[in-house]
C-alpha cells in the first residue's frame, strides 16, 4: 500500500512538474468526534484553506459515537474516489485491540497524512481546593471511589491516559466518558467531575482565563505554554501519553487520487496562516504523509496491544 502511494507521488511530481493535482470538486471530511474539539477545529481550518487556494468545497461532518467507530466505518464504506476522507487518532489502533471491527486499520484505508500531535493535561476546576497533583492524589487516596475523572472515551487516547494514571498512582476513581473534548471541558467547568484528562488545545482558553488549573501533563517533557506544570513522570508516575491526529481515505482509492489529497492537505498544513493558528491552538505540526505515515500507523498498531493490556482498557 505505502509503496504504491509513494511511487504515485513521485510519478505525479515528475509528470506535472509541481503543478497542482486534480481534486474532487467536493471533499467530505468525517470527524468522528463532537463539534468544538481539536480535531473538529483542525478539519475546519484545513478545509477553509483548501477552499481558498484550490477552489474545492471541503465539508466537515461530525459523526461521533462508539469510540470513533461510527465515523470511521463511514469512511471505510465510502466510494474509493477521494471524495470522502476521515480523521483518525490513537483510537484508530486502540479499537482493534479490544473489539471485532468491520474494518482493519491497516488494510481498509489509504493513509493520507499525520498532521499534528497534542499533549495531554490533567486539569481541575480553578475553584478546586487542589493546587498540585500531589494534593489531588493525597485526597483521592484518602477517599477511594468517591472522585470522578472525565475524558474522551471509551477506548481513546484519553481513556488510555486515565487508565495509566489510575494504575500508576494506585487510586480508585469513577471514569466518566464523553463523546468529545468540548463536552469533557464543559463538565469540568461545571464541576460535574473532579478532574479531566484532555488535549491541552481544548482547555487552553479556560486555563489562560483562570477558570481551569493544570496539575500535570502526560507528555514526555514539560510543554512550552505550561513551563510550571510538571510531567506525570516528574511526580513518580511512570507513563507517557500523547495524542496524534491524522487523515485516511477509503481503501483502494487510486494512488494518484491519494497523491492529490496529500498534495492539497500537506500544502495547507504548511501555510503560514495555518501554522499560526495551530500555534494558538497548542497543536504541534508533524505533517508526515504517504509511506512514512503508513509506517507510523504500523508501529502504533504494534505498540498498542501491550499498552492496552497494561492499562486494562476495556469497553466497560
Amino acid at each position: 500500500m505505502q509503496g504504491r502511494i509513494a511511487a504515485a507521488v513521485v510519478a505525479w511530481l515528475g509528470v506535472c512538474g509541481g503543478a497542482r493535482a486534480q481534486l474532487p470538486p467536493t471533499i467530505r471530511v468525517i470527524v468522528p468526534y463532537a463539534p468544538g474539539g481539536s480535531v473538529d477545529l483542525l478539519s475546519r481550518l484545513l478545509g477553509e484553506q483548501i477552499g481558498r487556494t484550490r477552489g474545492v468545497t471541503v465539508l466537515t461532518e461530525n459523526k461521533p459515537g462508539a469510540s470513533t467507530i461510527i465515523g470511521t466505518e463511514l469512511v471505510s464504506r465510502a466510494p474509493p474516489d477521494g471524495a470522502t476522507v476521515g480523521f483518525v487518532a490513537n483510537s484508530f489502533v486502540i479499537n482493534s485491540q479490544i473489539r471485532k471491527l468491520s474494518y482493519d486499520p491497516l488494510t481498509s484505508f489509504e493513509p493520507v497524512c499525520h498532521f499534528v500531535n497534542s499533549p495531554q493535561v490533567i486539569v481541575v476546576n480553578a475553584k478546586s481546593p487542589y493546587k498540585t497533583l500531589d494534593d489531588f492524589l493525597a485526597a483521592a487516596r484518602a477517599r477511594p471511589g468517591e472522585f470522578s475523572i472525565g475524558a474522551l472515551g471509551p477506548a481513546t487516547t484519553q481513556h488510555v491516559a486515565v487508565a495509566m494514571f489510575l494504575k500508576t498512582a494506585n487510586i480508585q476513581m469513577n471514569f466518566v466518558p464523553f463523546q468529545g473534548g468540548a463536552p469533557a471541558t464543559n463538565a469540568i467547568l461545571g464541576q460535574h467531575v473532579n478532574v479531566i484528562i484532555g488535549n491541552y488545545s481544548e482547555v487552553a482558553p479556560q486555563v489562560e482565563a483562570g477558570e481551569l488549573r493544570v496539575l500535570a501533563t502526560t507528555a514526555a517533557s514539560r510543554i512550552a505554554p505550561l513551563p510550571d506544570a510538571p510531567t506525570v513522570r516528574e511526580k513518580g508516575l511512570d507513563f507517557e501519553v500523547t495524542a496524534w491526529f491524522a487523515m485516511v481515505a477509503t481503501g483502494k482509492t487510486p494512488a494518484p487520487v491519494v497523491a492529490s489529497l496529500i498534495d492539497a492537505f500537506s500544502t495547507a498544513m504548511n501555510s503560514p496562516d495555518i501554522r499560526a493558528r495551530l500555534e494558538k491552538l497548542q497543536l504541534f505540526p508533524v505533517n508526515v504523509c504517504g509511506a512514512p505515515f503508513a509506517a507510523f500507523l504500523r508501529r502504533q498498531n504494534e505498540a498498542m496491544g501491550p499498552i492496552v493490556r497494561e492499562a486494562g482498557i476495556t469497553l466497560e
